[in-house]
């Protein structure tokens, strides 16, 4: 089989092949099998069929393309796995002639990367200190998940639950999806429309107000954004809240532990220490990659950049319906399309798969690996988080599925900036 390779800009390869009429011949009778399959003909048996006879009862030229078809994938990945290329896309195939068949493939590859001195690159470590109000803050929100609220008869203020009716109005007109009854807030936690609750303050229970409110520009819906719309609300009920003090009794309530108060207390303190390492540690790594990107010289193929621009689009997808909005209503009120979409989020696609070369190319030239002893250890981690009967599904994934390609990333990527941001 004779080929031939051209390199061709933006990582894709020029791949020119003729194919042998003997293998042609091969690939007939292999097509007339498969062809066979599903053709019942008296005296031979499915899928052992010669040409020559299923040419009687199929289409000579439907068994020459299925013929053409293996072919062409044949020595395609003959040609592949001889080169060795690192091919991430399907091949466009061109037939340049019938007989004998001559194809050329044009096929996006692993892109070569160039990082520019990526050892000189410094990012400053902050010290993480815990205070008094982190922890007053978490007591703060302890407290609120015990409170109890109790009716009163007076005006509402901040802090109040109340119930309301209210109803949007454009002029004398109702809008649709703006009313409500018995619609509960807490004055001041802001759940609705900015400068909503305020107008609430004041009210008493049976009283009715109207006051005009405008949608701030950015709002999911875009029918509202910006639109003035006047709100007609009858307070319907007041409750203050009844917030209770941090005692040992509270804390084995809300978490099912027995302990003091300052042990409470310095159990917080160690977790929001915990967290904001976490979060230090996240927020360097973060600055190393837009840092190490600066110094990234790659030329991504077209056909990755249409693949993640996918990826990001079925991310967005996801986040929406976890919103119960269903998606083709979300791009109906943001007026866009799924290709305006995808065109929006290419330079973020091209920025992550430029952040992955490189960070790949630097755990290449580190000699940075994954031991199957970290790798046992980091599958046990998972497992602690799962039921007892979830961890043979577990064990599963790791021997046949993605699990150990994920735990091993994980654990190269952890080497790798423990090293860089030593």
């Amino acid at each position: 089989m004779d080929y031939n390779i051209k390199k061709l800009p933006k990582s894709e390869m020029e791949i020119k092949i003729k194919v042998p009429e003997d293998q042609i011949d091969n690939h007939m009778k292999k097509a007339a099998d498969e062809i066979s399959r599903d053709v019942d003909i008296k005296g031979f048996r499915p899928g052992h069929v010669p040409p020559h006879v299923l040419e009687k009862y199929v289409d000579k030229k439907y068994i020459a393309a299925r013929a053409q078809e293996l072919a062409i994938q044949r020595a395609y990945a003959d040609v592949v796995i001889k080169e060795n290329l690192q091919v991430v896309a399907r091949p466009k195939v061109k037939i340049d002639k019938e007989k004998p068949l001559e194809f050329t493939a044009t096929v996006a590859i692993m892109p070569e990367v160039t990082v520019k001195d990526y050892k000189s690159i410094k990012v400053k470590k902050e010290d993480v200190k815990v205070d008094d109000k982190d922890v007053e803050a978490v007591l703060d929100d302890m407290k609120k998940h015990g409170t109890t609220y109790k009716d009163v008869d007076r005006a509402a203020k901040k802090g109040d639950r109340v119930e309301v009716d209210f109803e949007g109005f454009d002029g004398d007109k109702p809008v649709e999806n703006t009313k409500s009854a018995n619609h509960p807030i807490i004055i001041g936690e802001n759940s609705l429309i900015p400068g909503f609750e305020e107008n609430l303050i004041g009210m008493k229970r049976g009283e009715k107000k109207e006051f005009d409110i405008t949608f701030p520009e950015n709002y999911v819906k875009a029918d509202f954004q910006g639109k003035k719309l006047k709100f007609k609300v009858e307070l319907k009920r007041v409750e203050e809240p009844e917030t209770p003090e941090v005692t040992e009794e509270l804390i084995e309530k809300l978490t099912g532990k027995k302990k003091s108060v300052e042990e409470f207390k310095k159990e917080i303190e160690e977790n929001v220490k915990a967290r904001k390492e976490q979060e230090a540690i996240q927020k360097r790594q973060s600055e190393y990659m837009e840092k190490l990107l600066k110094i990234t010289e790659t030329e991504i193929p077209e056909a990755m950049l249409e693949e993640e621009s996918e990826f990001i689009l079925q991310e967005m997808k996801e986040d929406i319906g976890k919103k119960g909005i269903e998606f083709e209503e979300f791009l109906k009120q943001a007026k866009t399309t799924e290709d305006d979409l995808r065109k929006k989020y290419k330079p973020e696609g091209e920025r992550r798969i430029k952040i992955r070369l490189a960070l790949q190319h630097l755990i290449k030239e580190e000699g940075i690996e994954a031991t199957e002893e970290e790798k046992l250890q980091e599958k046990e981690k998972v497992k602690s988080f799962y039921p007892p009967d979830q961890h043979e599904k577990i064990e599963q994934d790791f021997k046949e599925g993605n699990l150990g390609i994920t735990i091993a990333n994980r654990i190269v990527l952890r080497k790798l900036f423990e090293k860089v941001l030593d």
